[in-house]
């Protein structure tokens, strides 16, 4: 049997270009950290997000998709590690395996407006995998949505993502009520409200009044009151994703080679994170 004798002090010889690549990559990988340290300062900073803020939050995002889809598409015989933190697209959340029971109980006291009550808690409290919806402007007919197959957030029609999420949360707020009423936790007469609260979501036929305000039903109106929660946390939501973006995430590249019974082999560069800036224009409202 033939057996491969490794040498600890087998000398790794790194072709040129490929030597060259690893120092480009180092100084784009400085000066996006620089990047990000700027407008983490400015988050930080300021009481008051503008619309241009989170554009800029975002193309980051944008930049480091491009970047890892080059990545993909150029460097062949590499594996590449992915830095970039997860958030998930609204559907494919799966909020109630990350819910505690204490805050399935709160949802379930908040009884008609248990909606509100999990949309505070999942996508703008502790959860910064949720904070996949931003709503910057009442008074356009446009939101952002995350889009986890790109990387980053993509402009919708504003109505088509809140009756989204709206669908989503009530499909979870039934599903939270089943497992807490047959752990026997919700006392009779949260059991009728919460039943009651699902009974008219269902009920599309039915107006709704707010005091003076004629909703077209009771769904509308939960729909707007979910739209306002989510535009009075939009800074909150902006600043906790960009925070995310730490310098921890900016991948610095390593070279690793296996050696043979010869002493000048080919490395292969195991984390590269491409950092060269793409231009591309950021989806405009």
């Amino acid at each position: 049997m033939c057996k491969t004798i490794v040498k600890e002090n087998t000398t790794v010889v790194i072709p040129e270009p490929i030597k060259d690549e690893i120092e480009r990559i180092k100084e784009e990988s400085q000066r996006q950290k620089q990047q990000i340290a700027e407008l983490q300062n400015k988050l930080l900073t300021t009481k008051r997000l503008d619309d241009k803020t989170f554009k800029a939050v975002n193309k980051i995002l944008m930049d480091r998709s491009y970047r890892n889809m080059n990545n993909n598409n150029n460097v062949n015989s590499n594996n590449l590690v992915n830095h970039n933190y997860q958030i998930f697209s609204v559907g494919n959340e799966e909020i109630l395996k990350v819910l505690t029971t204490q805050q399935k109980t709160q949802i379930m006291n908040s009884r008609l407006c248990s909606l509100e009550k999990l949309v505070e808690i999942a996508h703008c409290g502790e959860y910064n995998q949720f904070k996949n919806i931003l709503i910057t402007n009442l008074k356009d007919n446009y939101a952002y949505r995350y889009d986890d197959q790109k990387g980053y957030f993509v402009t919708v029609p504003k109505n088509d993502i809140l009756d989204d999420v709206v669908m989503h949360r009530v499909m979870d707020i039934e599903a939270i009520y089943d497992e807490l009423k047959n752990a026997n936790k919700i006392d009779a007469k949260t059991k009728k409200l919460i039943q009651d609260f699902l009974d008219r979501m269902e009920n599309n036929d039915a107006p709704f009044f707010d005091n003076d305000t004629k909703y077209n039903n009771f769904k509308s109106y939960k729909t707007n009151r979910v739209k306002i929660l989510l535009y009075n946390n939009h800074d909150k939501i902006t600043k906790d994703i960009a925070l995310l973006i730490s310098e921890e995430e900016v991948a610095t590249p390593t070279t690793t080679a296996t050696a043979t019974s010869s002493t000048e082999v080919s490395p292969t560069i195991d984390s590269i994170e491409m950092t060269e800036a793409v231009d591309h224009e950021i989806l405009e409202e």
